[in-house]
């Protein structure tokens, strides 16, 4: 699987908010809720809509670096966010603990995806809901265009971070919803969401060049004047989403299933 240490900085400055296009459909999602736990908080967007909704936000995630980021986050907002480092399969809450969980974009990057959505389910108490977002099997029109640009560019190929067929799941409303109901929840809802992601192309680069996921774990594998290649093809490719003043808009489209703890 990817990791996301010492790449924060670039994951705020640009796939963060591209993750932040659903901060507020799952805080909606999750109902009236008074504690609001946020699981693999990244930069803390998500956890801070839940504390601007009158919510006690508490927001975890395994890496230290990103912890740090939503702390600043939290010290310059004056909302009130419980910030520590931890992360599913492994959370350090009670059972029943908590009126809301929110995975945004986390179980599709953990090494047990099953043992992690169960992790999600002990921690809901009764009635409190559970939503997560995933990223369908199908890349998005940014990351498909990588693709095209570091093959035109001859890239080595990478060792794939595929989970082993026993722990991996479908990538799609169906598959993560059967997770859901295996953790013991029961599925509200099971769809997608689509939104437009604004970002300049300077800002997505970086979060590429900085190592970010599975294009990040490919431009880091290649040679200066590979990389360079690629960097031209793609930001020829990332132009026709261009819009006035330069900015990308790229059509975003996401998995999303919310469940209840029985």
């Amino acid at each position: 699987m990817s990791t996301w240490n010492g790449v924060a900085e670039a994951y705020r400055r640009s796939f963060a908010t591209l993750c932040a296009g659903t901060d507020d459909t799952l805080v909606e999602a999750t109902g009236p809720a008074h504690v609001h736990l946020d699981v693999g908080c990244g930069t803390g967007s998500l956890a801070l809509a839940a504390a601007r909704q009158g919510r006690r936000a508490i927001a975890v995630d395994p890496d230290p670096d990103m912890v740090a980021v939503t702390r600043r986050a939290v010290s310059t907002s004056g909302l009130d966010v419980d910030v520590f480092g931890a992360g599913a399969p492994s959370l350090p809450l009670d059972d029943s603990s908590v009126d809301a969980v929110t995975a945004n974009f986390v179980i599709n990057h953990v090494s047990d995806p099953r043992a992690s959505v169960r992790d999600l389910a002990r921690v809901a108490a009764p009635s409190a809901r559970v939503a997560m977002t995933i990223w369908p099997a199908s890349p998005g029109p940014h990351l498909a265009a990588y693709a095209s640009a570091a093959e035109g560019a001859d890239a080595v190929p990478v060792p794939s971070s595929r989970l082993a067929p026993e722990r991996d799941f479908e990538r799609s409303p169906a598959g993560l919803a059967e997770l859901a109901e295996d953790a013991g929840l029961r599925t509200e809802h099971a769809g997608e969401v689509h939104w437009t992601w604004r970002v300049t192309a300077d800002d997505l680069f970086a979060g590429i060049a900085g190592g970010i996921a599975g294009p990040g774990r490919i431009h880091q594998a290649q040679t200066e004047a590979v990389r360079e290649k690629i960097e031209e093809r793609v930001r020829g490719l990332w132009a026709h989403y261009s819009a006035d003043g330069g900015v990308l808009t790229f059509p975003v489209t996401a998995v999303l299933v919310v469940a209840v703890r029985p």
